[in-house]
């Protein structure tokens, strides 16, 4: 399920993070958290209310959960996201391949009110129109962070 992991940069986390406009009133999951780098910038740097991430692989989610066990607003579950109600949710952040991102839309849709933000890096989600779209340098590669809101432009 997903895509293998692969970490995003810090400088990915905070485009991620600030172009979804992560602020204390924010509950924020991340699909597959990986080490938990985006659920700890989202709870101390951004002080998100609520950050939640979802893994299921069990040593990624021990050392999520060793590096969030400092942080109240941090949980970790290690779990198949496909099985975690996101309805709490306002920002959703994914680091998953296209047709990973395209299997996931009816949940997103089923799940998240309207207004909520669904962040991917790099890969889109076919068919929906993004709200922001960000491009960028890092090193010798590029990277992309696409923002949707849901009810916006999201057809199933």
């Amino acid at each position: 399920m997903g895509a293998p992991f692969y970490p995003s940069s810090p400088l990915t986390i905070e485009k991620m993070l600030t172009l979804a406009g992560v602020t204390s009133e924010s509950i924020v999951y991340d699909l597959g958290c990986g080490n938990g780098d985006i659920v700890v910038s989202a709870a101390r740097d951004y002080n998100a209310r609520k950050a939640v991430g979802i893994e299921q692989n069990k040593r990624l989610c021990s050392i999520a959960l060793r590096r969030t066990r400092h942080l109240k607003n941090a949980i970790i579950t290690n779990a198949n996201y496909d099985d975690v109600n996101l309805s709490e949710a306002n920002i959703v952040t994914l680091y998953q391949s296209a047709s990973e991102n395209a299997r996931l839309k009816r949940k997103l849709l089923e799940e998240l009110s309207e207004g909520s933000k669904v962040v991917s890096h790099d890969f889109g989600i076919p068919g929906w129109r993004p709200m922001e779209f960000q491009t960028f340098k890092e090193g010798h590669h590029s990277a992309r962070v696409i923002v949707y809101v849901i009810g916006s432009h999201t057809p199933l």
